[in-house]
């Protein structure tokens, strides 16, 4: 690191596995809490595979806003998409580098001179990139692991490779931020300035779900009460088959589930047509960020009804999680955290105990207990994520932890 980290406005680059107008998670939210804060944010999309593009218009769509340039967003972040990856980097190092470099040199000839960004923050959140180090002149470099990324990687041969590089990343970055004592411990092997940074919720957003003045959707005024939500990504961490004896076993309440559904296995893919034939579940698709609240305020008891496997072993709170608390709601989820009280989540894993929690915390709607759980999200707001990571910042240049790898 070069520079001083202050309250200074700083050019920032954020190379992502994601698209902007995708589900909003982590990478999102903090970039949007920087440029309230005065930063200059250019988020790096993620990148097309030449063998994504012959499978069909879709993505040729997404590869045509290469073109465009640099894209203003409605939050003031600016956006980019990069030319398209050869296929098998997860499987060749050599690859992944080789795509990586022309990243780099796009974005050095190209597109930061255009900006006249220097010398920007470098935010990694694309754990296979740590040959981009040192390639902007950054004045720091800071990894964010938000995900066991190759245990989650849907083909195991790849896996090994994609653990390597992910190790070298996480050594020859200043900075390691992860999002769960799981994750901590394991970078923190490479890396031993490795740091938590939970996940967050944006309390302004999701707290107008408690406003008298917020509309309830049309499509949840027929439904029947209580109505019971997910919202969010529809993915396989979510145990189709316990919402399903869930619905079962209450009948007389509605479960609605806001949000897409990503792409699944063949078992799930089954399992899930198979849900939706239950007459009291309804699944309402991916719906704006702006009108969640809206959702929220009609909802009375969220759930978060993982599997408890290997992957959701590194989740005690998900953004979800936080999301649902702003909005004032209970909530029952099979994960942690273990060690709070009844008015802001309970745990069940069976689902006799999970119908139980969900009785019980229909009747956790007393002021007292709403105002106890928007307490506790103001405390995980997105904004005091960024306080904690630019204090870790600039006690780094201060030289109170240092940014050596083998302290």
């Amino acid at each position: 690191m070069t520079a001083e980290t202050s309250h200074t406005p700083e050019d920032i680059l954020c190379v992502t596995l994601s698209f902007w107008d995708g589900p909003k998670r982590v990478r999102h939210n903090l970039m949007r809490e920087y440029v309230k804060r005065g930063h200059r944010v250019l988020f790096v999309e993620a990148a097309l595979t030449w063998v994504k593009l012959l499978k069909g218009t879709h993505f040729w769509k997404q590869a045509m806003l290469l073109f465009r340039g640099v894209r203003p967003t409605t939050d003031g972040v600016m956006v980019i998409m990069v030319p398209p990856f050869l296929p098998g980097g997860e499987w060749f190092e050599w690859i992944c580098r080789l795509n990586w470099w022309m990243v780099r040199v796009w974005l050095n000839l190209f597109i930061l001179p255009s900006l006249r960004m220097k010398s920007p923050r470098l935010f990694l959140f694309a754990p296979h990139a740590g040959s981009l180090l040192g390639g902007f002149g950054e004045s720091a470099s800071v990894y964010f692991c938000n995900d066991p990324f190759a245990e989650l990687f849907e083909f195991p041969s790849a896996r090994p490779n994609l653990q390597r590089m992910e190790n070298t990343l996480t050594r020859n970055a200043d900075v390691v931020f992860t999002v769960s004592e799981r994750l901590t411990e394991e970078r923190q092997r490479h890396n031993a300035n490795t740091h938590l940074i939970p996940l967050a919720a944006d309390v302004e957003l999701f707290s107008k779900a408690l406003d008298e003045t917020t509309p309830i959707p049309e499509d949840l005024r027929p439904l029947p009460r209580p109505i019971i939500g997910h919202m969010g990504v529809i993915n396989t961490r979510v145990d189709i088959e316990l919402v399903r004896q869930v619905a079962k076993l209450l009948p007389e309440a509605s479960f609605v589930f806001i949000g897409p559904i990503l792409e699944l296995g063949r078992q799930m893919h089954e399992d899930l047509l198979g849900l939706r034939t239950c007459g009291n579940v309804h699944f309402l698709g991916n719906k704006p960020e702006e009108s969640l609240p809206s959702y929220c305020k009609a909802v009375d008891v969220f759930i978060v009804p993982y599997l408890r496997d290997d992957v959701t072993k590194y989740i005690k709170a998900n953004s979800k999680f936080f999301q649902y608390v702003a909005s004032g709601r209970p909530v029952v989820s099979t994960i942690g955290p273990l060690d709070l009280e009844e008015e802001i989540v309970m745990t069940a894993v069976r689902p006799e105990k999970f119908v139980e929690a969900i009785r019980n915390a229909l009747t956790q709607r007393t002021p007292q207990a709403v105002a106890k759980r928007l307490a506790f999200a103001r405390k995980n707001s997105w904004a005091e994520r960024v306080d904690r990571i630019e204090q870790i910042l600039k006690s780094m240049h201060r030289g109170k932890s240092g940014i050596s790898k083998n302290n």
